[in-house]
């Protein structure tokens, strides 16, 4: 072979390559207890909300503090509105967490939506297609660690209902990366978001 093609050869592969240390732009900012954007920052208690410049929702951000966020408290899903349209409510007060009595998903909006996390009174839970937004295939707990530290490879319920014998709802695997149909009973994460909702 000659030098010229030695020379060709090895070039090809490496101007394939990403520039090393480039940063990736994102469309998250993260937001302080007030709402304000700020550095992201990990640990136990990390900034406590992001904003999705593209979408305009804002997330919730676990901690890992015991705390009412605290990313291993768990919750089953209840909607007592759903009893009005004739459907199966769900399982009250049957996850895991430290405020028993409020250990669902209607008891955890009720309950952060008080604590006015990050200066709002407007949380809800996500819609599977919202939650399937935060996927990311490529990292391994199939989200964005930088903007959303202390989150679990686990099953995070959506508000959207499914009629199955036993009462159910949308989660999204975060482990799987992928939304899946489950039974309320299922004790699973929760995240919950604020903002614009699509018809």
């Amino acid at each position: 072979m000659s030098p010229t093609l030695r020379i060709l050869a090895l070039a090809l592969p490496l101007a394939m390559l990403p520039a090393y240390g480039q940063a990736e732009s994102s469309p998250y900012v993260a937001l302080d207890a007030k709402g304000n954007k700020t550095v992201p920052k990990a640990g136990a208690r990390p900034h406590p909300c992001v904003l999705d410049t593209a979408t305009g929702l804002v997330w919730e951000v676990k901690t890992d503090d015991n705390g009412p966020g605290d990313k291993d408290w768990s919750y089953t899903w209840y909607d007592k509105k759903k009893h009005d349209e004739g459907f199966p409510v769900g399982y009250p007060d049957g996850g895991h967490c430290t405020h028993k009595g409020s250990c669902d998903t209607a008891g955890y909006v009720v309950a952060t939506n008080k604590r006015r996390l990050c200066g709002f009174s407007d949380w809800r839970l996500p819609s599977a297609e919202e939650l399937e937004g935060l996927l990311r295939p490529d990292l391994p707990k199939k989200i964005d660690e930088r903007f959303f530290p202390n989150s679990l490879a686990d099953y995070y319920w959506s508000g959207a209902y499914v009629a199955l014998d036993v009462g159910g709802a949308m989660f999204v695997s975060f482990e799987h990366g992928m939304p899946l149909a489950g039974n309320s009973a299922a004790a699973a994460a929760v995240r919950l978001v604020r903002g614009p909702v699509k018809p």
